[in-house]
């Protein structure tokens, strides 16, 4: 093919022909695209190390929180899975070395794994299946603790990145909460109280029962949990008056007389400052301002009834209260409403207090009524120690770090309370009459009934726990005059039964109160809180823990409350204080230890 030079072009040809320039430019250009290739990829070659590390990280702590998850799963299944130490399945082993083998499980359908070892307490090198109680659980705060250590592993299944957490244990407690009942509905043995003591009889054959028999029977249960008698609210003491001689008797003559369980409801502007649980279900009264609970979202608002009231969610009538009070408006469906369905169980109450008794040095048993006034360190004291020794206005020391024990009498009866005698004391009862203020921890605890007589302040330079137990009621003592009872006649029927007293002498307002206070069998309650003129504000800073609901006022009468919880609980309580049956162990903390192990 003849070349074409610049004298012999073809016709139409430019003056300067541009093909070769175009395909330096092209390889120009190439070469510069496949430079910067060259850049970009050598610049995330070089991100790579970083962003692996990363990924690793989170998947190591995933791997962790799945260790612990498996062990409180184990647990949960078996509160003493604890106490088995190293023999269980999971891959649980004594404090590592740092360099002998561990046990280790892998997280299914990744390519990490768990291990974890058990922290022994008070000084001891490993937990021991013979003794873990004192192996184990730390001696002061009834605590034990675990480490959980996470692994992303390499392609060699052996090395890899590890993160490390520590998780602290504590046993459920009673005192978790600024509020617990086992049931919400008034104490059955307060009946007498909507009857005035007039003879009450329902329709029940030859057999004679009284108002408070009846209550004691029927609205002994939580709401709805026996389907063959209908629920709580259901139940009926009914007498028809004239001449069946049932009903209620005034003078010589039956009046028709209905009772039913008294429901308890949480009133239209009540707050409840910190957690609360129930066994029950709760009736609240619906208006403005709602019934609110808890202060932060930390705060657990619990119902552990099977929901027999059909609301959602499960566990409340009459009302949606609000949670989180303070931070949000969040009503009960959202928040930290815990349901039966959210794992909110029921927690057994202990059947008496006597155990303690063993706790108590003998100095500090008591027998029959006896009052002490407390005084920072010390108290003074006016009863019978159980050796027969007498004291009349005794000073001595309170017993720090431990308990008082007020027991019955061995050979005097004791009557049970009287609402409509609160001045009655039988001599064989064990009785605690206290006030005044505290600097050291201690559990006060009684047989009978705990009578708060006064303040009961913690002095405020202290951190001391005061623990108020009682075998039978907790009261606010509130002594009355002129008390009468009118029945309201209408039709041949008594509708209700008034009443009227009046103070006799106040006791303060704010009455203030600083204790856990737990009341096994009945309630905490104020005298004579039904009559009277109101006593303004019942503050109790603490907890409170009651079989039934109690009442502190009605209408115009008694207190208005104001229950803020004691976040110091949580981690503390007063020595000996009781736990719940059947407590399970939770996850109190838990915090990542740098670096891992």
């Amino acid at each position: 093919m003849p070349v074409l030079s610049s004298e012999c072009r073809p016709a139409g040809a430019s003056g300067r022909d541009q093909r070769g320039f175009t395909m330096v430019t092209v390889i120009i250009s190439m070469l510069v695209v496949m430079l910067v290739s060259v850049a970009a990829l050598s610049a995330a070659q070089g991100d790579l190390p970083s962003g692996k590390h990363d990924a690793d990280r989170r998947i190591a702590y995933a791997a962790a929180e799945a260790g612990l998850e498996n062990y409180v799963f184990h647990l949960t299944e078996d509160a003493n899975y604890w106490a088995k130490c190293t023999t269980v399945s999971a891959p649980v082993n004594d404090p590592w070395n740092g360099s002998a083998p561990r046990e280790w499980a892998s997280v299914p359908g990744s390519r990490a794994r768990y291990t974890i070892e058990l922290l022994p307490a008070n000084g001891n090198s490993q937990c021991l299946t013979s003794n873990p109680n004192a192996t184990m659980v730390d001696s002061d705060a009834g605590t034990f603790r675990i480490r959980v250590t996470g692994q992303a592993l390499n392609r060699d299944g052996v090395t890899g990145v590890k993160r490390t957490i520590v998780v602290n244990f504590k046993r459920q407690s009673l005192l978790d909460y600024v509020y617990f009942t086992d049931k919400e509905v008034q104490d059955p043995s307060l009946y007498s109280i909507y009857s005035g003591g007039y003879l009450t009889d329902r329709q029940t054959g030859s057999a004679v029962q009284d108002v408070t028999q009846w209550g004691t029977s029927a609205c002994n249960r939580y709401y709805g949990d026996d389907p063959t008698l209908g629920n709580r609210a259901g139940q009926e003491f009914l007498g028809t008056g004239g001449s069946s001689q049932t009903g209620l008797k005034v003078g010589s003559t039956w009046y028709a007389y209905k009772r039913i369980c008294q429901e308890i409801q949480f009133a239209s502007g009540d707050v409840i400052r910190g957690p609360f649980h129930t066994n029950d279900e709760i009736l609240c009264q619906s208006g403005s301002p709602v019934t609110k609970f808890g202060r932060t979202p930390v705060d657990r608002i619990e119902v552990a009834s099977t929901g027999e009231s059909g609301a959602s969610p499960t566990g409340y009538r009459g009302c949606t209260p609000y949670v989180n009070f303070g931070t949000s408006t969040s009503k009960a469906d959202a928040g930290t409403w815990k349901g039966k369905g959210e794992g909110a169980g029921k927690l057994g109450l202990p059947p008496s207090n006597t155990s303690l008794k063993r706790d108590t040095a003998a100095a500090y048993r008591f027998v029959g009524k006896t009052s002490i006034v407390m005084n920072n360190a010390s108290m003074t004291v006016t009863g019978t120690r159980e050796d027969g020794t007498v004291l009349n206005g005794t000073n001595v020391a309170l017993p720090a770090d431990g308990v008082l024990y007020v027991a019955n009498s061995p050979t005097l009866p004791c009557t049970t309370y009287d609402p409509l005698d609160t001045a009655s004391v039988p001599a064989g009862c064990g009785n605690l009459e206290v006030e005044g203020t505290y600097s050291v921890d201690v559990t006060l605890t009684a047989e009978n009934d705990i009578l708060i007589k006064n303040d009961i302040t913690r002095n405020p330079g202290t951190q001391a726990l005061l623990g108020l137990i009682s075998n039978n009621f907790i009261r606010v003592h509130h002594p009355v005059t002129n008390r009468s009872f009118n029945p309201n006649i209408s039709n041949g029927s008594v509708n209700y039964v008034s009443a009227n007293c009046d103070n006799n002498g106040s006791l303060g307002s704010p009455l203030q109160i600083d204790a856990a206070i737990l009341s096994l069998t009945h309630s905490f309650v104020v005298d004579n809180y039904y009559c009277g003129n109101g006593l303004g504000t019942l503050a109790v800073n603490g907890s409170i823990v009651q079989a039934y609901r109690g009442a502190v006022g009605r209408g115009n009468s008694g207190y208005i409350k104001n229950y803020t919880y004691d976040n110091r609980l949580k981690y503390r309580s007063p020595p000996h204080f009781l736990n719940p049956l059947k407590a399970g162990w939770v996850a109190q903390t838990y915090n990542e230890q740098v670096p891992a192990r």
